[in-house]
């Protein structure tokens, strides 16, 4: 035997005989008071069974302890500094059994599953919300390599996003294994990669996308599509739209999505709406139609994800209008003591718990109000921030406010 094994051999058998000492103690206590008539002969038997089993093992290195809940935890009696426990040879185990387990220790809580890692999951599928962090040093190298080398802001220059620290912190949870299911929809299919980052970041989520290149095609005025199928070149595009989970259609028709949500989301067997992310046309009018189709049917706590908010001429009134607006709407109270004032946003104010913005992005979270069928109607003046009363009324001013 190793000077190792037994010097192991040697805690144990310490271990061993202090347990031995305990238990024939409190042996001895319980069998004379047995005489009084307090405590019933089968205590005395599981301990001299507790006893007969702390006999030494021979060469035993760890030892396993069953918890109540079954969660079983190695103990490692002693090891060799350079050997980590799951290395050590001659590994013996010794676990306890069912007698013992009136005196096993109380369970401990169960630790969280691990979230998961978008940074490192979306790279692998190549999706444009991550490339800006990997593009970014060889554009700043090399002006050929950027998309818009002449923005002042350097983050701005190369082609992609920087999601990942948004999705990260807000959706994180959502990743682990021990979350409960919830459904997940995406506006904006394209060719699937960022489809497929969310299915593998969430796989408790049951996935959704709507995609308008898979129509069929011809003419727009005829309601198909005559610029080719975008989302076919997607590997895994038939089964998508054979599973239900690919729903081919125009998302800034709320009739059309009226239909996909009462026919093949909202159904009894479904788990709860959580997470809604637009990114489709990229057109501020058909922006806020998915905020305010979708917001109010999203479950208490759920989010509504909001991306290419950034400075081009198709996206910029929702940057310019819409966002003051109901950012306004986050921090509105209606004391008539203070102001005559008013939501910007009837149908969204009273579900807004916070806003949540980084670069190019922002994430509206529902609070804890009941989700509800809202009305197929997009409030006039939702792009026109002057239309709204609080964002013209100068009270406040006169003390400098």
């Amino acid at each position: 035997m190793t000077q190792i094994g037994k010097k192991r051999q040697g805690s144990f058998a310490f271990v061993s005989h202090t347990i031995a000492f305990l238990c024939g103690f409190a042996l001895a206590t319980l069998i004379s008071s047995r005489s009084n008539g307090l405590i019933e002969s089968k205590i005395a038997d599981d301990l001299l069974n507790l006893r007969a089993s702390a006999q030494p093992v021979e060469d035993a290195s760890t030892a396993s302890i069953a918890s109540s809940d079954g969660v079983v935890s190695r103990l490692a009696l002693e090891s060799d500094p350079n050997e980590s426990p799951d290395t050590v040879s001659g590994d013996v185990s010794a676990t306890t059994t069912a007698e013992t387990s009136e005196v096993a220790a109380p369970a401990v809580d169960v630790t969280e599953a691990p979230v998961r890692d978008f940074l490192t999951i979306a790279k692998k599928f190549g999706t444009d919300k991550v490339q800006g962090k990997f593009r970014l040093p060889g554009c700043l190298a090399n002006d050929a390599t950027c998309t818009r080398p002449s923005c002042v802001k350097e983050e701005c220059r190369p082609w992609g996003h920087y999601y990942q620290t948004m999705y990260q912190s807000r959706l994180a949870d959502f990743s682990r294994d021990d979350t409960e299911p919830f459904q997940f929809l995406e506006i904006g299919f394209y060719n699937g990669l960022g489809y497929e980052t969310y299915k593998e970041f969430m796989p408790k989520g049951e996935m959704h996308s709507m995609e308008i290149s898979c129509l069929p095609e011809g003419s727009r005025d005829e309601g198909k599509w005559p610029w080719g199928n975008f989302a076919s070149k997607n590997h895994l595009y038939q089964q998508f739209v054979d599973e239900e989970r690919l729903h081919c259609g125009d998302a800034s028709d709320l009739k059309w999505l009226d239909e996909i949500w009462k026919t093949k989301m909202k159904r009894d067997d479904a788990p709860p709406l959580k997470i809604v992310v637009d990114d489709a046309s990229h057109i501020s009018l058909h922006m806020i139609t998915s905020v305010f189709f979708w917001f109010p049917r999203i479950e208490p706590g759920g989010l509504m994800v909001v991306e290419d908010i950034q400075p081009i001429h198709d996206a910029n009134l929702f940057r310019t209008q819409f966002l003051p607006q109901i950012m306004n709407d986050l921090h509105f109270c209606g004391d008539p003591k203070e102001t005559p004032d008013e939501p910007c946003f009837p149908t969204l104010q009273p579900l807004l718990a916070s806003i949540h913005c980084e670069m190019h992005i922002c994430i509206f979270q529902r609070n804890d109000k009941p989700a509800y069928e809202a009305d197929l109607v997009i409030p006039e003046g939702a792009l026109d921030h002057t239309t709204c009363k609080a964002l013209t009324n100068s009270f406040g001013r006169k003390n400098g406010g």
